[in-house]
């Protein structure tokens, strides 16, 4: 065998060539980095010339003074509406705070809860006893259409309530639409702590418990009824959920957590195609007979408690289709101020399809007499709420 020897000069160029060439890889590999981080910062760069040129036209020529806080938020407004996707907006600062306010479940208000129209318009699904709203005269299934006179129908959903709202003792006014003649009706505003479960027990010790929202003080509100009513001998449990919104993720986990058997309640597909456990229950398990009550305005989170229960086989749903929404949104604080609610995914239990845009089909559909659809289900007299006395017959 022949040994060939490198000679140090020879070594030294192919050192010298090998160099040459990792760093030209290297050097074409960062360039097509750059490259495309600076045809991003281009476009970037020609989206933010475009706001500044109508800015600066806008303070050059506009023929009053300018108020260019409120320009921005509108702007910020208007780039969230783009995504034509109701449930994302920009809020000021002080939308912002009247958010967490109203997440906690105290908020300065007239007392309603509403529900966002096909239209555009605001509808009454509650009047809380003993506000503004009730004293003044406001009803369910009223159809709020301007606030303070302003046209809500092609406003954000967000900023049509967050225009109800506002610092207490002040004056609001409301334009509604009842039974195709309009009203108006001027209330003042004031700081309301809102109840979300209410408890009874009905015949042969079913107990009855309806939550009105998913906020923070709903936990502590949710635990005091579920431990009463076992207390008291509940044998089944009538969850009402008509009317109910939604609200915290995590207050409707806590929620299911006592009901339902270990593991994975909920997930979550995000837009990197991850999939992520958004939901999950304890070992800890309520064994009793179950049913809910929903209807066209049971939505969100409150579908997600509905539809877990019944895929976990604890419980039927009575009355009517739900709302149909199967998305969760994030909400996060801006460094200039305000908070940004953007939709982050679309979410379904553990056993079953996304809902969205579907809604839950009841297992047994049943519509409430005509006479009480704009009455709060607690105020109707005892043997007359259709869907209340089929789950109980249901659960007999």
């Amino acid at each position: 065998m022949n040994n060939k020897k490198i000679s140090i000069k020879s070594a030294g160029l192919i050192a010298a060539v090998a160099s040459v060439v990792t760093f030209s890889f290297t050097t074409l590999f960062s360039f097509s980095i750059c490259n495309d981080s600076i045809a991003e910062l281009r476009n970037k760069s020609k989206e933010i010339n475009r706001i500044y040129e109508v800015q600066n036209y806008i303070n050059n020529n506009y023929y009053e003074d300018v108020d260019n806080d409120a320009i921005t938020d509108a702007a910020l407004k208007g780039m969230v509406s783009g995504l034509n996707d109701r449930y994302s907006a920009y809020m000021t600062p002080e939308e912002y705070e009247a958010d967490i306010e109203d997440s906690k479940g105290s908020v300065s208000g007239i007392g309603i809860t509403v529900t966002e129209s096909e239209n555009g318009t605001l509808k009454v699904i509650e009047v809380n006893p003993n506000s503004p709203a009730e004293s003044a005269g406001i009803v369910i299934n009223d159809i709020i259409i301007k606030i303070n006179g302003n046209d809500i129908s092609k406003m954000e959903y967000s900023d049509a309530v967050n225009l109800v709202r506002g610092e207490p003792e002040t004056e609001v006014n409301l334009t509604i639409m009842r039974n195709e003649t309009e009203k108006e009706f001027t209330m003042l505003r004031e700081q309301i702590d809102t109840i979300t479960v209410t408890h009874k027990m009905l015949e042969n010790n079913i107990a009855y418990i309806r939550i009105k929202g998913f906020k923070e003080n709903t936990v502590s509100q949710y635990k005091e009824a579920l431990d009463n009513s076992i207390k008291s001998g509940a044998k089944a449990i009538i969850f009402d959920l008509r009317n109910n919104g939604g609200g915290l993720l995590t207050t409707c986990e806590s929620c299911l957590d006592p009901l339902l058997p270990e593991g994975d309640v909920a997930t979550a597909l995000f837009k990197n195609g991850k999939n992520e456990v958004i939901c999950r229950s304890d070992k800890n398990e309520l064994n009793l007979p179950m049913a809910v009550l929903v209807n066209e305005n049971t939505a969100s989170a409150s579908e997600l408690f509905s539809s877990a229960l019944r895929d976990f086989d604890k419980a039927v749903l009575v009355g009517k289709n739900t709302f149909g929404k199967g998305i969760m949104q994030n909400t996060v604080d801006l460094d200039g101020g305000g908070g940004l609610r953007i939709t982050v995914a679309a979410y379904k239990t553990a056993k079953s399809d996304c809902y969205h845009g579907i809604g839950l089909k009841p297992d047994y559909e049943i519509d409430l007499p005509e006479k009480y659809l704009n009455v709060d289900f607690e105020e109707i007299p005892d043997g007359e709420d259709s869907q209340l006395m089929k789950a109980l017959e249901v659960l007999k």
